[in-house]
């Protein structure tokens, strides 16, 4: 294969590679990888999504991402730009992420959860339609560093406002509560062992005076609270989340996304000296790789756009099992990367078992195809899809020869063809 692939021919990088189990995939994969970042200018970023554990290139940093490891990506992070970045793009992208990756949020659910994260950034010092604010370093004296927020937080303040939703109290008011409740709970905890030790005591005497002056302070933040009210509209801050059943199930949505696991805030440790960084994504349920190979091409391709157009290939992405995270859905991330990543640098790499697996749309936009090897179950739509020779494709032996068809540039019909492989491939 190595003579006959060169990027600056073809009409654009990306390549699909398919073949049933045992045709070699991976080994393909590697030959391509190893073929094309010679070709490649120094500052190449190769992307390797790993579903399997098994591409294990020589060289590659390599980090491993599931419930046991630290390591993740904050789908809150505010991009600084004031053209590519800010609050809004920010919130409008998590919920088109999750409603194309996972189950479809209501039109409520939708509406509390945007208000949710928008009031989120603004307590954090973000706020929307102010560039300024959109950046750590904005020259306000805090008590605490200025941080992105992140999933856990998002968990956190809508259970706070559910609370205070049913309270009819504000986040004074409902954090003292909290308090109390704490306090209450450590009592408890100290009597029931103080009896199981044969002990009568009443508990704690210096806890209990804690426990009283939390509840006078309590109820004078919900007197404040009260007698705050002037406008009739304090009360409605609140109604903006829609009612407690939609609030209470937005909190459950975003308790299941905080547990998933790979939205957490530290980033993950790639070499930036390494050409290829490797995403070990084996541990992950496959919900979760949807999830977190949609969030970070997400964001490979954003920061493609703000870079601007370029030549040169820039990032490559090697999708393995790639139908499983392709859908019909036009503006899927993969069928977005499919159709404009070209003009910004992107290449796509994706590795299934048949051709049949994609859409017609993402085949006209690939520029090369290699099959190695097609179970007979999908010759007959392999055939009417890549109008590939029955012939040719009967005539495939795996690991001796495969099927290429390059769509180079200035040639308006592309023709598929046997390749006879070296013994080294």
């Amino acid at each position: 294969m190595a003579p006959v692939w060169d990027s600056a021919r073809v009409t654009n990088g990306h390549i699909l590679v398919v073949g049933k189990s045992g045709t070699g995939k991976t080994y393909t994969l590697r030959k391509i990888l190893k073929q094309m970042l010679p070709q490649a200018k120094s500052n190449l970023r190769v992307h390797i999504f790993d579903v399997h554990g098994d591409i294990d290139i020589q060289g590659s940093s390599s980090v491993k991402f599931s419930e046991s490891t630290p390591y993740g990506f904050n789908p809150l992070w505010v991009n600084p730009d004031p053209d590519f970045g800010g609050v809004r793009k920010r919130i409008q992208s998590l919920l088109a992420t999750l409603n194309r990756t996972s189950r479809q949020l209501g039109t409520k659910q939708e509406s509390c959860l945007r208000n949710i994260l928008m009031d989120l950034y603004a307590a954090n010092g973000f706020l929307d339609g102010q560039p300024k604010t959109w950046v750590l370093q904005d020259g306000i004296q805090r008590r605490y560093p200025k941080k992105n927020p992140t999933m856990e937080d998002a968990y956190r303040f809508a259970n706070f406002k559910l609370r205070a939703m049913y309270i009819g109290a504000n986040t004074a008011a409902v954090s003292k509560l909290e308090e109390v409740n704490k306090k209450s709970a450590a009592l408890y905890s100290k009597q029931r062992q103080a009896l199981r030790q044969g002990n009568t005591a009443s508990g704690d005497d210096a806890l209990k005076a804690d426990i009283e002056k939390l509840k006078t302070e309590c109820v004078a933040r919900y007197q404040d609270y009260i007698d705050s009210i002037a406008s009739g509209m304090e009360f409605d801050d609140l109604m903006k989340y829609d009612s407690r059943d939609v609030l209470k199930s937005v909190v459950e949505r975003l308790e299941n996304l905080n547990a998933v696991g790979i939205f957490k805030s530290q980033r993950p440790p790639f070499d930036e000296g390494s050409a290829i960084w490797r995403y070990d994504i084996k541990a992950l349920s496959m919900d979760e790789k949807k999830l977190f190979v949609a969030f970070r091409l997400e964001e490979i391709f954003y920061n493609a756009l703000e870079r601007g157009s370029t030549s040169d290939i820039r990032d490559v992405i090697v999708l393995d099992e790639a139908h499983n995270f392709f859908t019909d859905d036009e503006d899927n991330i993969t069928n977005t990367l499919a159709k404009e990543a070209r003009k910004f640098g992107i290449s796509m790499i994706c590795a299934s078992q048949a051709p049949t697996h994609f859409s017609d749309d993402f085949l006209t936009n690939v520029g090369s195809k290699v099959i190695l090897g097609l179970d007979q179950f999908y010759w007959d739509q392999s055939i009417r899809k890549l109008r590939i020779d029955g012939d040719l494709l009967e005539a495939i032996t795996p690991q001796k020869t495969l099927a290429l068809q390059l769509n180079n540039k200035g040639e308006t019909r592309s023709e598929f063809r046997l390749v006879l492989l070296t013994p080294d491939g």
